[in-house]
């Protein structure tokens, strides 16, 4: 009986070391083939450079984010029959010559597009940013009324006259 038992023991301890050094195996395999840590991004877009120091776009100061968009699109929601709120663009703050952009007037964003849920308020619409050309989506933030929230409740009026002059 105590034979039966360490012979179990030898061939659990057997099984666990080589289940041990298979998965040491596959994880270096894996780890060897990827890039290294360093050069790994979890951002779906490259950051911006300034000075050598990269840093990702929201991160910047609201100037350095208007000159860098080649696009600002204005959203207001509006309601539809299905009681949807679709993000419709209202107005190009900012776009730069040259820049393709697959949106134009009274087109509707449908990532920007919900439905309302209870007790979550959504604003009244949205300002994105895009950049490059063709322009792709990098950051939006929601106003309500004439105040943009996440932009220390900067008054519309004057976010879209730092839009006319960027480098003001």
């Amino acid at each position: 009986m105590i034979r039966k038992f360490l012979e179990g023991m030898v061939f659990g301890t057997g099984f666990a070391l080589a289940f041990i050094v298979i998965i040491w195996l596959g994880f270096s395999f894996f780890v060897s083939r990827s890039e290294s840590p360093s050069k790994i991004s979890l951002s779906p877009l490259p950051a911006v450079t300034l000075g050598g120091a990269e840093r990702p776009f929201h991160e910047l100061p609201l100037e350095e984010q208007i000159k860098k968009a080649s696009v600002i699109a204005l959203v207001r929601y509006e309601k539809a029959d299905d009681g949807k709120n679709k993000a419709i663009i209202k107005e190009f703050l900012k776009k730069d010559e040259g820049t393709t952009i697959y949106y134009n007037f009274g087109d509707e964003y449908p990532e920007g597009s919900f439905y309302p849920t209870e007790g979550r308020g959504q604003g009244d619409g949205m300002i994105i940013f895009f950049v490059g050309s063709p322009a792709t989506m990098r950051m939006s933030v929601t106003y309500t009324g004439d105040r943009i929230h996440a932009l220390g409740d900067l008054p519309m009026e004057l976010f879209k006259k730092k839009c006319e002059k960027p480098n003001a």
